[in-house]
């Protein structure tokens, strides 16, 4: 409940700051305005006034609150709702400072080579009192706001969730100078690749303006962020980030991809070329101007921080989690060039049943449907290949790596993957070809019934392909992981020690059996002489046993180095302050423990998933259903075009 109270409070708070923020610029620039149509005449000047009026008293209110809880409690104080909500204060006012410097430097450097203001890219419309008022608001805002910051760094206890927040800040900072900086590289090569500057000459002009201005700002602004961020990276806390390594995940594979579909685009437009398309010099350096652009910066992006993505990956000192780490990047990469791969198949295909029995001109729309499908091709498969080649290579090793990588989560999904995309295309696109013969039966004629019938054939029979490699693949990870599994089974003896007062010894020796069969497990009366050379890899005790065991036992135990597993059970005198879970369920846990160990799995003790994992599992059922819309429309677009 303090946690929603905290969330309204600075809610509220942040909203009216900006009211009034936004108000106080508003009425500045209408009385600074000397009546032209940007003025707005009264309405800007009573918009920013009623702004004002109504705003002042609900953050002064708001605000008077959080500040008198803060200093009452320490929790109050350190809370992570309000440090989210003063870095996003500072967020929403150094931005607009930014933005409004660089929409004045913007218009100076139009003017300085003789073009109009209007074509600036950030505030066309605006003058130069505008950005300054602007920014003169912001900066007074920005500068309490990063005063009562500082304050609360010195005195809060603990610092962790501030230094979260902090940590998401400077990232934020980093992403947004970082498009600065890949705009001013579009720009500039842009500027430098217009072949006839005569001819464009305005718009050459503009774009190289426009690009020094975003190198002049985004430059020094990312190397501030990003030197900031390498500083940090001499506290612990910071190396082992989380969210470091997803900007760092999101920065390189969105730079790998940009790079592949701009790459696409070039080798589109050089295929339509040898095929006999009519294109000038001057043209086709043009049409390559944008993807170029585009393609450049992001591939230095993907270069740069692909290197720091491997690093953080190499400086993991645990090897199953760099395995994790490398197999996610292969992957998502994987899944990107397969999709590519199965779009260019099918436009190909397309393209042959149309070109066979379709009556369509050659350049008008075959040309350009082959040049596409053959770029979509020439990019799609060598990435499948090259991200796919390794993780097949390493499931199909022997040994515990290989082991490993075929029990991967990430393998499982992104082969169950393949096959859901393989059996819903699939069903879709069967459903559209009956449905296609069902209405020329029953006199509803299709036109062209020949020509859309096999060009829904050729896609039903990539689904059905798509869904037979990766099942034969699926299929062997589990007869290779099944052999693997049971020789590790076989190799891992467990002993069950029972008093005897109850079934507590059968109960655990069936679920053992149900869980790994060819475990070798036995029970054996904790009262009675244990056998000569006992040497089990894993020991079961019910707990009121383990907290008493007979003499004999407590000493064999005391000598004994390999894996405890204690079961609760109801005893007299033992409580159990956590909860109490009955036997059945009990000894189920314990045998999926065992199998862990026998497969040299982490062993982790949680009772359930956090709330973090919760909501990242909705959010992941959220994308799923989000990717399965967007497969079957992709399916549909098919059949229509």
């Amino acid at each position: 409940m303090r946690t929603v109270r905290r969330l309204f409070f600075y809610l509220v708070a942040f909203i009216s700051l900006e009211v009034v923020l936004w108000g106080m610029i508003g009425l500045a620039r209408s009385i600074v305005c000397k009546g032209t149509a940007v003025c707005g005449g009264a309405a800007i000047l009573t918009q920013g006034l009623a702004a004002i009026i109504i705003g002042i008293p609900f953050f002064g209110i708001f605000w008077w609150v959080v500040q008198r809880d803060s200093v009452r409690d320490m929790d109050e104080h350190a809370s992570g709702v309000r440090a989210v909500f003063l870095y996003a204060v500072l967020l929403g006012t150094l931005i607009p400072i930014l933005q409004n410097f660089l929409a004045l430097f913007d218009r100076l450097a139009l003017q300085a080579v003789r073009l109009s203001p209007a074509q600036a890219l950030f505030g066309p419309g605006q003058s130069w009192t505008d950005n300054l008022i602007a920014m003169v608001m912001n900066a007074i805002v920005a500068g309490y706001f990063l005063t009562v910051l500082r304050s609360d760094w010195q005195v809060i206890s603990p610092k962790e969730t501030f230094a979260d927040v902090r940590r998401l800040y400077r990232h934020v900072w980093l992403l947004y100078s970082l498009i600065l900086l890949v705009g001013a590289v579009q720009q500039l090569i842009r500027f430098i690749l217009y072949f006839s500057p005569s001819t464009v000459a305005p718009l050459y002009r503009a774009s190289g303006a426009h690009g020094v201005v975003l190198a002049l700002v985004g430059a020094p602004l990312w190397y501030f962020c990003w030197k900031t961020i390498r500083d940090g990276l001499s506290e612990p806390a910071e190396r082992q980030s989380l969210l470091r390594l997803g900007i760092l995940y999101l920065l390189s594979l969105a730079g790998v991809t940009t790079v592949l579909s701009a790459g696409g685009v070039i080798v589109d437009l050089i295929l339509r070329v040898i095929f006999g398309q009519a294109m000038t010099l001057g043209n086709f350096i043009q049409n390559i101007s944008i993807p170029l652009s585009i393609g450049i910066p992001l591939a230095g992006i993907w270069a740069y921080y692909g290197s720091w993505l491997g690093r953080a990956i190499t400086e993991s000192p645990d090897a199953p989690r760099r395995a994790g780490m490398r197999r996610l990047y292969a992957y998502i990469l994987s899944a990107i060039g397969l999709g590519a791969t199965f779009v260019g198949l099918s436009l190909l295909l397309s393209f042959a049943v149309d070109a066979a029995i379709g009556k369509i001109v050659w350049a008008d729309a075959l040309r350009p449907r082959l040049a596409a499908s053959l770029a979509t091709l020439l990019v799609g498969l060598p990435l499948w290949w090259l991200a796919w080649r390794p993780m097949q290579a390493d499931a199909l090793s022997a040994g515990d790596s290989g082991d490993h990588a075929r029990r991967s989560v990430l393998r499982k999904v992104y082969l169950y993957l393949a096959l859901f995309v393989s059996v819903v295309g699939g069903m879709v696109t069967a459903v559209a070809l009956v449905n296609m013969l069902l209405r020329s039966v029953f006199g509803s004629p299709v036109d062209n019934l020949l020509q859309q019938a096999l060009n829904t054939l050729e896609l039903l029979f990539l689904f059905i392909g798509l869904g037979v490699y990766h099942g034969l693949v699926l299929r062997g990870d589990g007869r290779m992981a099944s052999l693997a599994l049971s020789e590790k089974h076989a190799a891992f003896p467990v002993t069950v020690f029972d008093s005897g007062e109850d079934s507590f010894g059968p109960i655990l020796l069936a679920a053992l059996h149900k869980q790994t069969p060819r475990l070798p497990a036995q029970v054996l009366a904790a009262s009675q002489p244990l056998p000569a050379g006992l040497a089990p890899r894993a020991v079961i005790l019910p707990a009121d046993l383990a907290m008493d065991p007979p003499e004999a036992l407590r000493k064999w135990l005391g000598k004994y180095t390999g894996s405890r597993l204690v079961v609760p059970r109801l005893a007299p005198g033992i409580f159990w302050a956590g909860g109490f879970r009955p036997l059945p369920a009990a000894a189920s846990q314990a045998a999926q423990t065992v199998r862990q160990l026998a497969e040299g799995q982490e062993i982790r003790q949680q009772n359930g998933p956090s709330a973090w994992m919760i909501v990242v599992y909705i959010i992941a059922g959220l994308f799923g259903l989000e990717l399965l819309f967007g497969l079957i429309a992709l399916a549909m677009s098919l059949l229509q075009g």
